[in-house]
């Protein structure tokens, strides 16, 4: 019996037991409703670009907070929809389980959890990352290398896990879509004693695809323990479970141009992929958090968290430019195990100092990543692993290849990066209104093994400054800067199968934010002009092993934003960014993949005659785009989302979305040479309890 199959019922049978005993509960004592957070984006804390105790508002960046309640309007079940939503940020789904991001010109290469940095091995998502486990998502615009050992001039990550709560709250939702998918989730919080809480979130998907043949499903599980050990000291453990299988999968794209040029026009459910074909991805992450509070100004945090991802595969690759008959299409096909192991430890102290009669904070602190990368790659021992394809390709009617498993014919890795680093910040407040920030990361990264079967040993240091400074000229405006370096190792090798090393560079923004409604919203305007050397770009592949090789290339990135965020009045939220950016590199070439202007807005409605209704909509539009090459053009093209929301009782909803509302026919992604079509318009139901 396989993993899922074990998974699928324990899930089921937890949530059913957590239904059980909270409607049991329900019987006897008056319902407490969860406390929602009605507010689009948040202006609170975040710790994600300086570590410092500063709110949105105070942080001398651009920072977007997806909220759960946005998530659950608008069913963001993913990582990819939620970044789909935020202003600013590009989500490239070059195949059905590749997905790459962008913002401001470059790949999003950083990834933390609660705060604290985690090594982007891949430099790009495989599989499909769920939202289950989460109460917000931060992306915080530029780069945020002043307290991680990965960081690029694009934007940071940050997914802020949910944690127990001392009252006592449920919830379970399940929802169905067209393509004969359904999903079902739970959660439950409270306390387990005086000194204890614990939370519990599962959930389990399944669904079909507008694709042809391609089928995904999902399994979670998160649990985390919370424990008072003393007034002063507070023990958090936490475990998550995500398996994601996804079958008939895209290896590589679609053909966009015929032999002749001819710009190819298929339907949107035409895919390359045999029904055999396979990704499967596990992530165990478990993490032990301990705060200890030092004094009434003075706290210690130290977090440990170990991640394991293991992913295998069996692919199929079409390439090539196909005759008008369709003919002329060749393949290939490999099967893939790759494994990445990571411990990561991050220790840190924070607190206020009194200075010339003034309190200014300080953080200062010690973080560690030792990573473990393996992969192996096989091939057909077969003729049938470079097969010639027909005219009938787009039916997958390819036979499964046998893969020689004893010997990796290529592509076999053995990598162990260690990521150190001691960093310090503070925020000294100079006047009542004036605030600088300053600070310094020292990272040493060491990187020892192979890959692709050659030497791949690396060691850089560098030490990485931030600067930035606000100036509050009214209670509700502030203006502010910010400055700080780029220093980041790449897994990539040349064409002479050499390691490219670490990328360098730097990230600079101005801005004003404003504060609207009680802080219930914020409205930022920020300039930013960014660098990066030695950046790793994809320029083709070995005609024998087939290995990726990528080219040290220079850009410079500028342009702006504004985005505006959160609560305009009771009931209505709203969510809405406009971004321009323009990227040159260093002979004059640009990505012409990414847009250069684009537009994104969602809001919900709580409408005051009805006020069990909930309606909401979301828009998002970009202008044109193109192959790097040039060869290929996407025009610009708007997407338009509803959604409605009724509250059948005090703790029922139900709710329908409808996705693509003008069945807009558009490429997923530019990004590669190779691309496939978005879904079209779709609708999709749910059902909601809340306690």
């Amino acid at each position: 019996m396989s993993k899922q199959e074990v998974f699928k019922p324990t899930a089921m049978a937890a949530l059913m037991s957590v239904l059980v005993a909270q409607g049991s509960l329900a019987q006897a004592e008056e319902p407490k409703q969860i406390e929602d957070v009605l507010v689009y984006g948040e202006v609170g804390e975040t710790d994600s670009a300086t570590k410092l105790d500063l709110t949105i508002f105070e942080t001398p960046q651009t920072v977007t907070a997806i909220s759960r309640t946005q998530m659950n309007d608008f069913s963001l079940d993913n990582v990819n929809e939620v970044l789909d939503y935020t202003p600013g940020v590009t989500v490239e789904e070059v195949e059905t389980s590749r997905t790459y991001y962008t913002a401001r010109g470059f790949d999003i290469v950083n990834f933390q959890y609660d705060g604290v940095g985690t090594p982007f091995v891949y430099g790009n998502v495989s599989g499909q990352l769920d939202t289950a486990f989460y109460e917000k998502i931060e992306v915080v615009k530029g780069a945020a290398g002043l307290i991680t050992g990965l960081a690029n001039p694009s934007a940071t990550v940050n997914f802020v896990r949910k944690r127990p709560t001392e009252e006592l709250q449920a919830s379970a939702r399940a929802s169905v879509n067209e393509w004969q998918g359904y999903r079902l989730d739970g959660d439950v919080s409270g306390s387990l004693g005086d000194s204890v809480r614990a939370r519990v979130v599962v959930a389990t998907e399944d669904t079909e695809s507008y694709l042809d043949r391609y089928q995904d499903s999902t399994d979670l599980f998160y649990g985390v323990l919370e424990a008072d050990l003393t007034e002063t000291t507070l023990l958090t453990i936490g475990h998550s479970y995500d398996d994601n299988q996804g079958d008939g999968i895209l290896w590589g794209a679609l053909p966009l141009a015929y032999v002749d040029g001819t710009p190819t026009d298929y339907d949107v459910s035409t895919s390359t992929a045999p029904d055999w074909t396979y990704r499967d991805m596990e992530q165990s992450q478990s993490f032990i958090e301990l705060k200890q509070q030092l004094s009434d100004r003075w706290v210690m945090n130290a977090i440990y968290t170990q991640t394991s991802t293991d992913s295998e595969s069996e692919l199929f690759y079409v390439y090539g430019s196909p005759q008008l008959d369709e003919t002329g299409l060749g393949a290939s096909t490999g099967r893939y195990l790759n494994e990445v192991d990571q411990d990561m430890l991050d220790i840190s102290a924070s607190g206020d100092v009194s200075l010339f009669g003034r309190d200014h904070q300080l953080v200062v602190g010690y973080n560690r990543a030792d990573v473990n990368y393996t992969a192996a790659s096989y091939q057909d021992g077969t003729a049938l692993g470079s097969p010639v394809l027909g005219s009938d390709w787009a039916e997958g009617n390819s036979p499964h290849p046998n893969f020689v498993e004893h010997d990796p014919v290529y592509g076999t890795s053995d990598i162990e990066q260690t990521h150190e680093s001691f960093y310090a910040a503070a925020r000294l407040n100079v006047t009542d209104a004036l605030s600088a920030l300053v600070g310094a990361r020292q990272a040493e990264i060491i990187q020892e093994g192979i890959n692709y079967g050659n030497a791949a040993n690396t060691d850089a240091e560098e030490t990485v400054p931030y600067y930035g400074v606000t100036y509050q000229i009214t209670d509700m405006l502030v203006a502010y800067g910010s400055y700080t370096e780029v220093f980041s190792q790449q897994l990539f090798v040349n064409s002479e199968f050499e390691p490219l090393g670490a990328t360098q560079g730097d990230s600079t923004e101005f801005g004003l934010k404003a504060s609207f409604n009680d802080d219930r919203a914020i409205l930022t305007l920020a300039a930013f002009e960014s660098n990066l050397s030695n950046l790793g770009e994809f320029v083709g592949r070995d005609p024998e092993t087939n290995t990726a090789m990528y080219e040290a290339k220079e850009y410079t990135s500028e342009g702006y934003e504004l985005e505006f965020s959160g609560q305009l009045s009771e009931g209505f939220n709203v969510s809405a960014g406009f971004t321009w950016v323009d990227i040159e590199g260093e002979e004059g070439a640009a990505k012409p993949y990414i847009p250069e202007q684009m537009f994104k807005a969602s809001a919900s409605y709580r409408v005051p005659a009805v006020p069990a209704l909930k309606l909401g909509g979301s828009v998002k539009w970009q202008d044109d785009i193109s192959t790097s090459n040039g060869d290929v053009e996407q025009p610009s093209y708007t997407l338009i989302d509803l959604v409605a929301q009724y509250d059948l009782t005090d703790n029922i909803t139900a709710g329908v979305n409808l996705k693509n509302v003008t069945d807009e026919k558009y490429l997923n992604s530019l990004y590669w040479d190779q691309a496939y079509y978005a879904a079209p318009r779709n609708v999709s139901a749910f059902i909601s309890w809340k306690y």
